[in-house]
């Protein structure tokens, strides 16, 4: 089996090859082999010609954009040439630990899930730099709760975990960070099974590099009302 690892780049110079020899380091199941699919969204930084090192890896499939369309469009990009039985959203940072895949394909495969996610809650640390963004992930995840009938307690994660067979039959619209709700969403209105599981997670600040702001969240919440109808 091949689980394929979606990386969304954009200015992560000082990242991005300390998380590739981490997932490289990583011991999967026996049967699993990794596939790289790394999207870069137009990278000044120097990320790129870190990128250009692997382009001729036999696992490694890489897409430099001409211009930052999103975290979403590179999502939905990778989603399209990916090739592996598994799919997982990794972002170009270190604030999730690769480490973790194997929880996740473990917890999946055992109860025959068609997608997990890995809950930043369920570990019971306290894993938000600032208060806004506990607030803003505690109120979206309960708002699709009572709209679409689920039970997650991290919507907002971006450790998300699919069969290939299921995320490839969705179509996603959202080119920013409302993606993650976008996903959660319509596989919610598939009936699709899943679950989630404990995760770690090493949140960083604006300063070291964070992306995400306030007008995410607001196309975010646009999307979670708009998909109701």
């Amino acid at each position: 089996m091949k689980l394929s690892i979606i990386i969304c780049v954009f200015n992560e110079v000082s990242t991005i090859e300390k998380l590739i020899n981490k997932i490289i380091n990583v011991n999967l199941p026996n049967d699993f082999n990794k596939e790289f699919v790394i999207i870069d969204n137009n990278s000044n930084d120097g990320t790129k010609e870190i990128l250009k090192k692997y382009t001729s890896k036999n696992n490694f499939k890489i897409i430099f954009n001409n211009h930052n369309y999103g975290k979403g469009y590179s999502i939905s990009k990778g989603i399209q040439i990916s090739s592996g039985d598994l799919i997982v959203f990794q972002d170009a940072d270190l604030e999730y630990d690769p480490n973790d895949y194997l929880k996740l394909i473990k917890h999946l495969l055992k109860n025959n899930l068609d997608f997990v996610y890995g809950s930043r809650i369920l570990n019971n640390k306290k894993y938000h730099r600032y208060n806004i963004h506990k607030y803003v992930v505690v109120f979206y995840t309960a708002l699709i709760n009572y709209l679409y009938g689920a039970k997650f307690t991290d919507t907002a994660t971006n450790y998300k975990m699919f069969n290939s067979k299921i995320i490839k039959n969705i179509k996603l619209s959202s080119n920013s960070f409302a993606i993650d709700f976008e996903v959660t969403i319509k596989l919610i209105k598939k009936k699709y099974k899943y679950d989630e599981v404990p995760i770690s997670y090493f949140p960083r600040t604006y300063k070291e590099g964070k992306k995400i702001n306030l007008l995410d969240a607001f196309k975010s919440l646009l999307i979670i009302i708009r998909l109701i109808f």
